[in-house]
């Protein structure tokens, strides 16, 4: 299942990390990041000049959330399955956050979007048509950025 979205979409989702299984790198792929979290929030669309909170995620619209859930990451590295992609492990924790914001957006109906923080910018505002489970995801970006800028990122917390 493809979510599109401002910079990123995401592509794949494993539903399960089983005991031990731990994705290596590839000779294509780089050093994975560490650590690190990705911020998740519930919006839902908005029309643009509607509202101050209404903010342009990459020509779609949404509010602003007061405040976003954390996310903890385990592992994030360069993928060597897709171009132009990062594949994510979330800590235990992270991926409770993951399935529980999914959950809220996905229930919260068409005009909902799960917002994605990586840093200090919102890069994804994607539609939920169901809760995600497990722990890891690929995350696709848009031509113009790099994945490892994307892997440093999430390593810097």
């Amino acid at each position: 299942m493809t979510f599109r979205a401002r910079h990123i979409a995401l592509v794949a989702l494993v539903s399960l990390s089983l005991g031990g299984c731990a994705a290596t790198a590839g000779p294509e792929e780089s050093a994975a990041g560490g650590g690190g979290t990705i911020e998740m929030a519930v919006s839902e669309t908005c029309v643009e000049g509607s509202d101050p909170q209404c903010i342009d995620v990459d020509g779609q619209y949404v509010l602003h959330p007061a405040s976003f859930d954390k996310a903890t990451v385990e592992e994030a590295v360069v993928s060597g399955q897709q171009d132009n992609a990062v594949e994510i492990t979330f800590t235990s924790e992270g991926a409770a956050v993951l399935s529980t914001v999914t959950d809220r957006a996905a229930r919260a109906g068409a005009d909902a979007r799960l917002l994605l923080k990586i840093g200090d910018d919102i890069r994804g505002a994607i539609e939920v048509k169901e809760a995600l489970g497990g722990d890891e995801i690929t995350i696709a970006l848009s031509p113009d950025e790099n994945p490892q800028d994307v892997v440093d990122l999430l390593s810097k917390g």
